[in-house]
């Protein structure tokens, strides 16, 4: 009896290393998303000590993932060091943010500095991005406030922050995720993608209605939609206090941009701006109409690519350089 048992259980370990083995052969190319996501929380991410942030980029550490460089500074923000006394303008959101499936230099971070070098080249802009992947906007926030402590007490020497993009996503308003996962699925990968794969089947969205209509609820109220509400008073309150301006610039849902279905949001988020006395800004307007997965870093991936962020960068641009001209509600 005992050795049939181990003779199964020697099965199934043999079949379960067989199987690892097969998937990493299988992703070996960096074109499986999940994967890629699942390596980029291992090799770039660390859990933070404030429980508001839940998660959060090592600082110093790079990697290449989906193909792309990426690069994290001293602070724990993609991209390079910034430079002590030059004034900063700084985006902060989730992966959309940090540019996830992009090369630095596509980055909305990097097109935008390179327009207000050209636009404004006596002001010295620099643009940073506090921006990492999965987290919501109440986590974005507070990450923010905290890196906006760092910054000003940066040991080379203070960064201005002048201007705060805030960039929210259609995820925006889901509650914060806590950090569960187990030894297995940190450490393997047949196990994160059929834990993903079990909580995709799990959660009942089977086509677009349902991806909508529950979208719609999550932001409609309940306690992710409540502690995004906080996190913005609390964003507006430490803008004021440091004398900064803040731009909303909200993210469209990238799935379609000629069927929209997501209109509840713009109109929720120009609300929080015009209340908070902030220019609001729907990106949604340079995409109307056009195919959607034209400005998708991959296919299956609906981050946005270069291309896309080109365009955004155009449309920030002007209240940036211009604040009095760009800053209609």
């Amino acid at each position: 009896m005992m050795r049939s048992v181990l003779l199964v259980v020697a099965g199934i370990v043999l079949g379960c290393l067989a199987g690892e083995g097969l998937v990493r052969l299988g992703t070996a190319n960096q074109k499986n998303y999940v994967i890629e996501m699942w390596r980029y929380a291992n090799l770039l991410k660390q859990r933070s000590d404030d429980p508001a942030i839940g998660h959060e980029h090592r600082p110093g550490q790079s990697a290449r993932l989906q193909g792309v460089d990426i690069s994290i500074n001293s602070l724990g923000m993609r991209g390079p060091e910034p430079e002590p006394g030059r004034p900063a303008v700084v985006i902060v959101g989730d992966s959309y943010a940090m540019g996830w499936g992009v090369d630095e230099a596509e980055t909305l971070r990097s097109q935008l500095a390179g327009r207000l070098d050209a636009a404004a080249p006596d002001a010295r802009w620099q643009v940073l991005t506090t921006g990492v992947g999965n987290m919501t906007l109440s986590q974005s926030i507070a990450l923010w406030l905290r890196m906006g402590d760092r910054l000003s007490a940066y040991p080379a020497g203070a960064i201005p922050v002048k201007t705060v993009i805030l960039l929210p996503t259609v995820r925006s308003a889901e509650p914060q995720m806590p950090d569960n996962a187990g030894w297995l699925v940190r450490n393997s990968e047949l196990a994160a993608l059929a834990v993903t794969f079990i909580r995709q089947a799990g959660s009942g969205r089977t086509g677009r209605d349902d991806l909508v209509a529950a979208y719609r609820d999550t932001w409609s109220g309940g306690p992710g939609r409540e502690a995004m509400d906080r996190a913005l008073d609390r964003l507006a309150a430490d803008a004021a206090a440091r004398g900064q301006r803040v731009i909303l610039a909200q993210l469209p849902d990238t799935n379609d941009f000629v069927d929209y279905d997501f209109g509840f949001m713009t109109t929720i988020m120009a609300d929080a701006a015009r209340a908070h006395d902030w220019a609001f800004v729907d990106l949604l307007t340079p995409f109307r109409g056009e195919t959607a997965a034209d400005f998708w870093v991959a296919p299956g991936d609906v981050h946005f690519n270069g291309a896309a962020y080109d365009r955004i960068a155009d449309q920030l641009v002007p209240y940036l350089v211009a604040p009095a001209a760009g800053a209609a509600r």
